[in-house]
């Protein structure tokens, strides 16, 4: 075979290997109903309903009690969790309860804010007016805005938008899930941005009362901003309590929240933004009408543009109310060139009817927005997504996009409890190749409730020091360390002493940065609700700002033909954290990276020096190379690979084998010679091994085992069979079968 074929045939034979080793690897399903975080529940009777209560709010986490807070010296962990306290709203982690709210807590003994009071859960206070829950959305690009209402009674055509003196009928309009019996209506208007616009909704022989679109032109190089919120989640906040303990999805909450929510919109309007974009989770409970209700009880609402991704409690109903049909997102919100791929469609046994709408995407100036849905943990369908979506954006447009920004709920990156779930760890390790690849500027997230600007991140491995990775010692006990795994960080400890990350960053140690590589990602604090998750490793590998000082943040973003600006502040207007991106006219003309920059050759060598060893003949010893030597060779014949990532990929290549055993060979004196004679043909043939990736002299076949060689036999006994005890050389039983699939591939491989 020739030299330049061996780490081809190495890649085919390890790629063969991942079966017979299945466990090892995991891969995001094609199947998007048994990816959702809404099936899980079940009911007594034992069919499948949707979680009613989320799952993170039922979580205390004791383990990070002994950790203090920086700041203020209070307890960094005291979320308020579901423990009995002797009167409301002493918890100084929290805001302020709202006087109202403590007046009505105070005149109804509590039974305002119990947890099974008369106004809790599906009693919440519902406002029932003819026409109620209007909302501005973005359209195709800033020309363009649909306007959204529910209207009491059936679907009728009486129902219309008169817009600017003109008359607009519904291109959508069916019945909803409110019990008090609505319907949900959108129309949508071409606009001119910086004009403003009178309309008012009729709904049979009701006339609204006449509101103002307030539009703002787009400034010097189609700059304009956006205010971005986190995770409003109205009937949520801890700030509320009584002596029966934490009040959630009662009135109170609901009346605390919508409070709070109203003093970070005061505080942003005064920034007088081109629109609002949220991250999700507007509501605790969506089939709870009345939260949504009191959601949209503001006039922001009427009068300014306001756009939303699907967070995790935008899936959650009432699971006793057989009649519900949860479209209730889709329900309130339009969604702009919305895709099939992301969207959840199921029915369940009890008859009720799941839609979650999937990925959507809008223009605005010269920055395009690409929204996931991302309840569904399917890399391969966002990923379709993304480049479908750009492809026809760039169509439409004529030309490239300054800046693309990608908005879903669920943090790769933050500071809090959810950064080490299994499901965020899939998505670290999956999208953030995909956001690379498609040169992605910025992410956008929620879910977290702790403000994170991450570095610049590129996908891949990198080898960190405990310490260096999570900021805090292994000896500490809240790292919750046993058989070399961290419970807390849900990571492996190497013999070494090293632990491997997902994710290698990129700190260029400025405010401001001209052309840098990598995605940027956001991850936004509360912005309501005052509800706080614990923070976890803080110091983590991958951030550059982390702020957790419970308070309900928001950031204005500004985009310009060159320019990207972040400026993140609380409901004081007080700033916390700024950040700005400059980006030439070359670089957007041509984002891509720069392969000829990235030298691959100390990543080869090592590859193929390791492919010299001999590995010991025992099943997990062989799982544990073939899944180094994998991942090493997938960074070598990824063209778009960064330096960084090849470096990175050395390192973790020496870590992963930190753990494998080897045999110990004895010097052959004519082996010897004929590999140096191999390694002269080669620099002869190449001339120089630099940026050459599938170079090599041969490939070891018996460093890789089949299963079978494992099966019904002692392992002891099969050991002693599979080495010569004179050579150290691996067994060929069962290779052979190995290598007659792979020739296919490699065939194929040398074609193209």
């Amino acid at each position: 075979m020739k030299n330049k074929n061996k780490l081809v045939l190495a890649l085919i034979i390890v790629s063969a290997t991942t079966t017979i080793f299945p466990e090892n690897v995991s891969f995001a399903s094609d199947d998007v109903s048994t990816n959702v975080e809404i099936t899980e529940k079940q009911n007594q009777d034992g069919k499948d309903n949707i979680a009613d209560i989320p799952k993170d709010d039922e979580v205390t986490f004791p383990k990070n009690e002994k950790n203090t807070r920086e700041s203020d010296g209070t307890n960094k962990f005291n979320r308020a969790t579901e423990t009995d306290r002797d009167s409301f709203g002493e918890d100084k982690n929290v805001g302020n309860i709202d006087s109202k709210v403590k007046e009505k807590l105070d005149q109804t003994n509590g039974e305002y804010g119990k947890k099974n009071g008369s106004y809790a859960n599906n009693n919440l206070k519902a406002i029932d007016t003819p026409i109620k829950d209007i909302t501005i959305n973005p359209g195709q690009n800033e020309n363009e805005v649909a306007v959204t209402w529910f209207g009491k009674g059936e679907v009728n055509e009486n129902s219309k938008l008169i817009f600017n003196n003109k008359e607009y009928k519904a291109i959508r309009a069916r019945k909803t899930g409110d019990s008090n019996g609505y319907s949900t209506y959108t129309s949508i208007v071409q606009i001119k941005p910086g004009q403003n616009y009178n309309y008012y909704i009729t709904n049979k022989d009701y006339k609204s009362d006449t509101f103002t679109l307030r539009t703002k032109a787009l400034g010097k190089n189609n700059e304009f901003s956006l205010v971005y919120l986190g995770d409003p989640q109205m009937g949520s906040g801890d700030s509320v309590w009584d002596k029966h303990g934490l009040n959630k999805n009662t009135q109170a909450k609901v009346d605390q929240d919508k409070a709070d929510f109203a003093k970070t919109l005061k505080k942003a309007q005064e920034l007088d933004p081109n629109f609002y974009l949220s991250m999700g989770d507007n509501v605790e409970i969506a089939g709870y009408e009345g939260e949504y209700d009191y959601f949209f009880d503001n006039d922001l609402f009427k009068e300014k543009i306001f756009s939303s991704v699907i967070g995790n409690h935008e899936t959650y109903v009432d699971k006793n109310d057989s009649s519900l049909q949860n479209t209730v997102f889709s329900d309130h919100f339009y969604l702009a060139n919305e895709s099939e791929l992301g969207s959840i469609s199921k029915e369940n046994e009890d008859g009720t009817k799941i839609y979650i709408p999937g990925d959507f995407w809008y223009s605005y100036g010269d920055t395009l927005f690409l929204n996931l849905n991302s309840n569904v943990n399917n890399s391969k369908e966002h990923e379709k997504f993304i480049k479908e979506a750009i492809k026809q954006a760039e169509e439409k447009r004529g030309s490239k996009f300054s800046w693309k920004v990608v908005s879903f709920h669920h943090a790769p990156y933050s500071t809090a409890t959810h950064t080490t779930d299994d499901d965020i760890l899939q998505r670290r390790n999956e999208l953030v190749k995909i956001f690379n690849n498609n040169n992605i500027d910025v992410v956008l997230n929620g879910h977290d409730h702790i403000y994170t600007r991450t570095k610049h991140m590129l996908a891949g491995e990198k080898t960190l020091s405990f310490k260096d990775a999570y900021g805090t010692d292994m000896n500490d006990p809240n790292a919750e360390i046993k058989d070399s795994f961290s419970e807390t960080f849900n990571n492996k400890i190497y013999p070494n002493g090293k632990v491997i990350v997902d994710g290698i960053g990129i700190d260029y140690g400025k405010s401001q940065v001209t052309n840098p590589k990598g995605t940027l990602f956001l991850t936004m604090s509360a912005s309501a609700g005052a509800k706080f998750y614990n923070p976890i490793g803080e110091d983590q590998w991958f951030v550059n700002r982390s702020l957790d000082d419970r308070s309900q943040l928001f950031s204005q973003l500004t985009f310009s033909k060159n320019k990207f600006k972040i400026v993140t502040m609380d409901q004081d207007g007080k700033i916390v954290d700024t950040y700005t991106i400059n980006k030439t006219d070359d670089k957007i003309k041509n984002p891509e990276f720069d392969e000829n920059k990235t030298d691959f050759s100390k990543l080869q060598e090592s590859i193929e020096n390791i492919m010299d060893k001999n590995v010991v003949l025992e099943k997990e010893n062989v799982k544990k190379y073939n899944i180094a030597i994998e991942n090493a060779i997938k960074v070598l014949n990824d063209k778009n690979a960064s330096q960084e990532e090849v470096d990175s990929a050395i390192e973790v290549l020496n870590t992963r084998l930190s753990e494998v055993s080897f045999v110990i060979e004895k010097p052959n004196n004519k082996e010897e010679n004929n590999s140096l004679e191999n390694k002269d043909d080669q620099k002869h043939e190449n001339g120089s091994s630099k940026n050459n990736k599938i170079i090599g002299e041969k490939v070891k076949a018996e460093n890789f085992i089949k299963d079978s060689d494992f099966e019904n036999k002692s392992l002891e006994k099969e050991n002693k069979k599979s080495l010569n005890v004179e050579t150290g050389a691996g067994s060929l039983k069962g290779i052979l079968l190995s290598l007659s699939f792979a020739l296919v591939g490699l065939f194929k491989t040398k074609r193209k």
